[in-house]
């Protein structure tokens, strides 16, 4: 049986092969294209000419001026355009939320509504991201015809129909049992795993030098994709990512959703990259070692240097493919999540300005005791304390380790001080370093997260922000808020001095209209380390995922010369095990750090364990030291919190792990084979 439908396989491959079966296939495909192009088309310029008659009528829109668009907004949530109305109570939440404090709505708010209002008028076999584009339309069109075109003309055409075939019927078994979400993420595994496809036969073309190392790289990237390695660890990127995007919870906010696919669907791409560069970077080199046997096709001898060079080379550019499609999912869900109807006005704005963006952050400084201060509060404490002083008095306890211990407590508690602000207090917390923001014109906001009352969700609380620096020093606004949530203050670039200093202070207090006074609030506000941030935009989103990318390929291209230089120099287990040892340590690094900054060695145990412990406190310490940046620069962060990567970010990750540490691993690598014997010529060919 196996045999039978062996030679049919290989009798539809044939004919698939001819000349006479890729046209018809052609015209198949150009038909069907045509077939759906026109009413996609068609939809999204009837939708486009709608959406241009809301535009007009919300053009002088302002509840300032109680313009009657304006004013049927606020009453009923809906825009009339000729005799048709759009929206409602259930598109538009609160609409008083549309206008800014001048009662006008601003420019970027019109086009985000504009789409929301056109939400029910969108049909639902059309995916909304395509309404906001005919031009998107047809460039998604001709991708798709290109590439459904070469997978014919370069001989994928019965492998396709298979594969499409399964996809196609598991598909609608889903549609049947109104499934729609399943169907969905169905095709879009399918259409992400030709994206890979598409990209690991690009890198191969890249390579295709036959010469030297190159020819080296050229063979190993034949062999990542012929021994199924590389699909297998692209399979999974292109099953999670498009899982986590089609996975938003009905009513979830958009500024939980987007972020939360940020961060899990590029560590999901990330870590499947980098286990594959580990696993096969060590396999590569380590089993042609052990066979004797080096699979390159070249003319003349090449040295271990650029057999070494070759192989990493060849491993990069795989580990790179799957960085690439990743970074491509990750672009095309979070469209495809912008697109959605968010929960309300506030959950647009936060998240075309917070999360769509690439920003930098500016945290307050905090005082800290003083020298001469701390030491006068430590022998202050020693001297109140009887039992304490007796116990340094006679060995019990370590003097040094007292007095570092009292005054890790002490400056705790100067720091405590300063985040607290009682109710009807005030603190003044001060940012630095705003003068080149502001000369460049770049709109500044604060963001601000406070804390107290045990985090309630349930209560709000107000608070005074007052800019006592710059030409408004003076002025205040009041705000409430719920603790725990974030929130965004647009901040006037007037409150930033001459030396580019902004001082805010904060107030636990709110204000009493008929006294015209401040009335202290009831609870106590908790200021932590991520709870106030003054935020500038950088760069744009498409920026920072590229960036993100760049990030992600130097580290690959560590982890790649570290899995070759390993391979090469131990047996297959015995490498692995020390690239990825290498690789959990450093993405472990910043807990390590939180470790060793409690971690002291117990003078009371023992010369023998006090030793042990200051061996491995040595150990974990310079672990630490050598490793941080790896860690340090983690795109998935960036990317979640809508943070720029920044050009001097990108300069140090280059030329830190893309050449620093990469060259010095490879370097490690030829200096322990290049005596060694790595293959044998076998007397044929």
């Amino acid at each position: 049986m196996t045999a039978l439908v062996a030679r049919l396989h290989r009798w539809l491959g044939e004919r698939m092969a001819t000349r006479a079966a890729r046209i018809l296939a052609t015209l198949a495909i150009l038909i069907s294209l045509g077939l759906v192009t026109w009413p996609l088309l068609n939809t999204a310029f009837s939708l486009q000419a709608q959406r241009a008659g809301i535009l007009k009528s919300l053009e002088k829109c302002s509840a300032k001026d109680r313009d009657p668009a304006a004013m049927q907004l606020m009453q009923r949530g809906t825009v009339t355009v000729g005799d048709r109305e759009y929206g409602g109570a259930r598109v538009v939440g609160r609409a008083v939320d549309l206008f800014d404090d001048a009662g006008v709505m601003p420019a970027d708010v019109k086009q985000e509504l504009s789409w929301r209002l056109l939400g029910d008028q969108v049909p639902l076999w059309m995916p909304y991201v395509l309404v906001r584009s005919p031009a998107l339309v047809i460039a998604l069109m001709l991708v798709t015809g290109i590439g459904a075109l070469a997978v014919v003309w370069i001989g994928l055409l019965l492998p396709a129909l298979e594969v499409g075939g399964a996809v196609a019927a598991g598909a609608a078994f889903c549609w049947w049992m109104d499934w729609p979400i399943g169907t969905q993420w169905l095709i879009s595994s399918a259409l992400s795993l030709l994206l890979f496809a598409f990209l690991w036969n690009g890198a191969r073309a890249l390579l295709g030098f036959r010469s030297g190392s190159i020819a080296v790289a050229s063979n190993t990237a034949l062999e990542g994709v012929r021994t199924l390695a590389l699909p297998g660890f692209a399979l999974p990127i292109a099953m999670i990512v498009p899982f986590l995007a089609l996975s938003r919870e009905r009513g979830e906010a958009l500024l939980q959703a987007i972020p939360g696919f940020l961060d899990w669907g590029h560590t999901a791409s990330y870590t499947m990259a980098a286990l594959f560069v580990i696993v096969f970077g060590c396999a590569s080199t380590a089993f042609e070692i052990r066979d004797r046997q080096v699979w390159s096709v070249v003319t003349k001898p090449i040295s271990h240097g650029g057999w070494l060079l070759g192989k990493w080379i060849g491993t990069l550019a795989l580990g790179l493919s799957l960085v690439v499609g990743g970074g491509l999912l990750l672009a095309a869900g979070t469209s495809y999540l912008a697109s959605q109807k968010p929960t309300d006005e506030r959950d647009a704005r936060d998240v075309r300005d917070t999360v769509l963006v690439g920003r930098v952050g500016f945290r307050p400084e905090f005082e800290m005791l003083p020298p001469e201060r701390l030491r006068e509060i430590i022998d202050q404490t020693i001297e109140g304390d009887s039992v304490l002083k007796a116990d340094i008095a006679n060995g019990t306890a370590d003097d040094a380790q007292t007095r570092r211990s009292i005054a890790v407590a002490k400056q705790r508690e100067f720091l405590d001080q300063q985040r607290r602000i009682a109710p009807g207090e005030s603190r003044e917390y001060v940012f630095h370093g705003l003068g080149g923001i502001v000369a460049q014109k770049r709109g500044i906001s604060l963001r601000f997260k406070l804390h107290g009352g045990g985090d309630d969700e349930h209560q709000k609380f107000p608070a005074m922000f007052q800019y006592t620096t710059g030409g408004g020093a003076g002025m205040w606004e009041l705000r409430e808020w719920t603790p725990g949530e974030a929130y965004t203050l647009d901040i006037d670039p007037k409150f930033v001095d001459e030396q580019g200093d902004l001082k805010i202070r904060i107030f636990s207090a709110g204000w009493d209209e008929e006294k015209k006074a401040p009335v202290a609030s009831t609870i106590t506000i908790f200021v932590q380390d991520d709870s106030l941030e003054v935020m500038a935009n950088e760069s744009t989103f498409t920026g920072n995922l590229v960036s993100a990318i760049i990030v992600d390929g130097c580290k690959l291209a560590f982890l790649a010369a570290l899995a070759v230089a390993a391979g090469s120099l131990l047996s297959f287990p015995i490498a692995v095990l020390l690239t990825f040892g290498v690789f959990s340590m450093a993405t472990l690094t910043p807990f390590l750090a939180t470790s060793i900054k409690y971690y002291s060695p117990d003078e009371k145990s023992g010369i023998i364990i006090w030793a042990f412990q200051v061996v491995v406190l040595a150990i974990a310490r310079t672990v630490e030291f050598l490793l941080r940046g790896f860690a340090a620069r983690s795109p998935s962060d960036s990317l979640a919190q809508g943070r720029a990567i920044t050009w001097a970010t990108l300069f140090d990750t280059v030329v830190g792990i893309g050449l620093g540490w990469t060259g010095g691993v490879l370097l490690i690598g030829w200096l322990g084979i290049r005596r060694k014997e790595i293959a044998v010529y076998s007397g044929q060919g």
